[in-house]
């Protein structure tokens, strides 16, 4: 996906349609989804399942995500999430010339 144009509302639902099932399963709607919903606390996803998470959203958005700008505690909380991931596109879209190296 090209990632010139990546809101949060993206990474929202495409995290809520990755882990769907799993959500169901949990007897949650994944359309009703709060910025509170916590991947890990929820049981959708375990420790190892973070990394899959963070790699999934670096294969989708096409970047290499920095977590150290987001407290450990909210890595898997989707608010907070969403919302890092979609600034740092945007920030590395600021330091980035049409080559997409840094300027």
């Amino acid at each position: 996906m090209n990632n010139s144009a990546i809101t949060q509302e993206q990474v929202r639902n495409f995290l809520l349609a990755r882990y769907a099932t799993q959500i169901k399963g949990n007897g949650r709607n994944p359309a009703e989804i709060p910025d509170t919903f916590d991947f890990l606390l929820e049981g959708v996803i375990d420790s190892f399942g973070l990394l899959d998470l963070v790699a999934a959203l670096e294969k989708e958005f096409s970047l290499e995500l920095d977590m150290s700008g987001l407290d450990a505690e909210q890595m898997t909380i989707l608010g907070p999430l969403t919302r890092h991931v979609a600034a740092q596109v945007v920030g590395t879209q600021a330091g980035e010339g049409q080559s997409g190296l840094p300027t």
